[in-house]
């Protein structure tokens, strides 16, 4: 809208100030952020890490369901297996498992980092040899761990053999 100043006899256009520009700036980056913070979550189904829950889940199904336990038994685990797989030695005429490092044992890629830990009453089992019955990396204290957690009789007692992925 033009206005007349009426002393000068001239018409003037209104100049853009101080305050307009600062709102411009201001709702750019605003606008800046929005996009910054949403942009992460919407690549984010397609982050390699999604396959991690099948990973620790498979291989805890395979540990539990047959690895570790007689044929025919599932989630009965064989104490000499058990004991064979934590301490990485060749296993016994029943047990599927390999020996070298875990990944390679239970079936899982080297893309991956695996820990196998034997849980009872919360704490981990002690091995007859001294040693904890927990295999593989130690579990990192931050980042994206996934487990799986499967309920398992070892010589008639409840444990938990849980499988941590990373």
């Amino acid at each position: 809208m033009r206005r007349r100043d009426h002393t000068a006899g001239t018409e003037r256009s209104r100049a853009q100030t101080t305050l307009d520009y600062a709102v411009g700036v201001g709702i750019f980056l605003l606008a800046i952020a929005w996009v910054i913070g949403t942009v992460p979550q919407i690549v984010q189904p397609f982050d390699d890490a999604q396959d991690r829950p099948l990973v620790a889940n498979r291989a805890a199904d395979h540990l539990a369901g047959g690895a570790l336990s007689p044929p025919g038994e599932q989630t009965v685990l064989d104490t000499e297996c058990v004991e064979g797989f934590f301490e990485n030695t060749s296993p016994p005429a029943d047990c599927e498992y390999g020996t070298g490092p875990v990944e390679d044992a239970i079936g899982v890629g080297d893309t991956y980092d695996v820990n196998v830990t034997l849980v009872r009453d919360g704490s981990v089992v002690s091995l007859p040899g001294g040693s904890d019955a927990t295999r593989g990396e130690p579990v990192p204290t931050s980042g994206q761990v996934v487990a799986a957690r499967r309920s398992v009789l070892v010589d008639g007692q409840l444990h938990q053999l849980l499988v941590r992925v990373w």
